[in-house]
């Protein structure tokens, strides 16, 4: 199964309209570094872990060259990593986002080096079906960081105590919701309060039930977002039916999702949807009592149909810019050969996070995170449909607030968002548009 992976679309974030083509220098040191090594500049995001950071100083130390580190700060991120790439700089080594949508964004045939060919691309069975490439199916990014799998985090006395399996499709949860309504108990606490996590819901439905191809037939202009059969609107109206049955918890404008992270840990809620990035909190949550977590939570992956959705994240992820420093490019394609080989199992031993490539053991993990490892191995995978189509649907956030307090239909939200897509669509000058 292979759904919005390699689609002709870009997401648009602030500064859509910028002109991403041209390279230029690098800005390292073009003589090299000192004692004969080159230097490297690397873009990278702050939030970077010292196993990243880690990777950084091995390469150092078994290569001579150097990597000067340019920080660009976690919060807009994506922003000002776009901002500083449309002034027409360029680093030798740019850690950011995977996905088609923003690589695309990156004008990869004239900016970028093509990976397809390196070894890391085979031995990464089908995560490079979920990301890592251009509109041109051609791989631009390194991904070494194990993605986000999406998923219900569930409570496991509160599904035994009622007889119940994980919820792995739709219908699974809809008839799970008769079950623990009719005993008092919230099927899944949502969170309105953080604004973002009700995207998750009719996102991982539509992924799950989109036509292959669907995003880039969008663009296309064969198919809209506001079609009676689109995979949007069934994820909306889908989200709408969960609402409408009593199956969400009553505090659900206002809860943050890390009370929804408690609910679940404390049994109050049968589940939790949301992204495996967050589980740390789940420990956070119980104390530090790890025990407890393993004991209390499990994880699943869910969709229409009983499938896992990933998502790539921009940690770890490496795209490498054309600056015309036939040197440096090398010293970076060298660079990208060394932290997909050499040095990935080190890598993988000091983060504790699993491995994306083949040939490395898994690190011991706790039980839950297992469990969203079970998730992303058993599949089959998916990517996320609407970051392949202009302005990525990011107008859906606040119309899932719309939508919550009964002020928006389903029909009237995709509509809106169709009307959002064309303009998104006009601005970046996509053909036909």
């Amino acid at each position: 199964m292979r759904r919005g992976t390699i689609g002709t679309a870009v997401a648009v974030v602030s500064i859509a309209g910028l002109t991403l083509t041209g390279c230029s220098g690098s800005g390292g040191d073009a003589g090299g570094g000192s004692g004969g090594g080159t230097t490297l500049t690397l873009w990278h995001n702050t939030q970077d872990p010292a196993a990243v950071l880690g990777i950084y100083e091995a390469y150092e130390k078994a290569t001579g060259n150097t990597i000067e580190l340019v920080p660009i700060t976690s919060d807009g991120f994506e922003d000002a990593t776009l901002t500083k790439w449309a002034t027409g700089d360029r680093p030798d080594i740019l850690e950011f986002h995977a996905t088609t949508s923003y690589i695309t964004m990156l004008n990869p045939v004239e900016n970028l080096q093509d990976l397809s060919d390196e070894e890391f691309v085979e031995k990464s069975g089908p995560l490079y079906d979920m990301g890592g490439r251009g509109a041109d199916g051609k791989v631009y990014a390194a991904i070494t960081n194990f993605p986000e799998v999406w998923g219900l985090y569930y409570n496991k006395a509160v599904l035994a105590e009622h007889g119940l399996e994980p919820a792995r499709t739709a219908d699974d949860l809809v008839a799970q919701c008769e079950t623990l309504k009719a005993a008092g108990k919230v099927t899944l606490s949502e969170a309105g309060g953080s604004v973002w996590p009700p995207v998750g819901i009719p996102w991982l439905y539509g992924s799950s039930v989109a036509e292959d191809g669907w995003s880039e037939s969008v663009v296309a202009r064969e198919a809209k977002v506001n079609d009676p059969d689109s995979p949007v609107l069934a994820g909306i109206e889908y989200y709408k039916s969960l609402l409408d049955a009593g199956c969400m918890n009553p505090d659900i404008a206002t809860a943050t999702f890390e009370d929804s992270v408690a609910q679940v840990l404390n049994g109050e809620a049968a589940y939790q949807l949301i992204h495996s990035n967050i589980a740390p909190v789940y420990v956070d949550a119980a104390n530090g009592d790890a025990a407890l977590v393993d004991e209390s939570v499990g994880f699943t992956g869910w969709g229409a149909e009983a499938v896992t959705i990933v998502n790539p994240g921009p940690i770890g992820s490496y795209l490498l810019p054309k600056t015309g420093d036939a040197a440096k490019e090398e010293a970076a394609r060298e660079f990208i050969r060394f932290a997909t080989g050499e040095h990935y199992p080190d890598y993988i031993e000091e983060s504790g996070t699993f491995p994306v490539i083949e040939g490395v053991d898994d690190p011991e993990a706790s039980e839950l995170m297992k469990s969203i490892k079970k998730a992303y191995d058993d599949g089959p995978q998916v990517a996320m449909f609407h970051a392949d189509l202009p302005g990525g649907m990011a107008g859906y956030v606040p119309l899932a607030s719309e939508l919550i307090a009964g002020q928006s239909s389903p029909k009237e939200i995709v509509d809106a968002l169709d009307t959002q897509m064309v303009q998104a669509a006009k601005s970046m000058g996509l053909e036909g548009w």
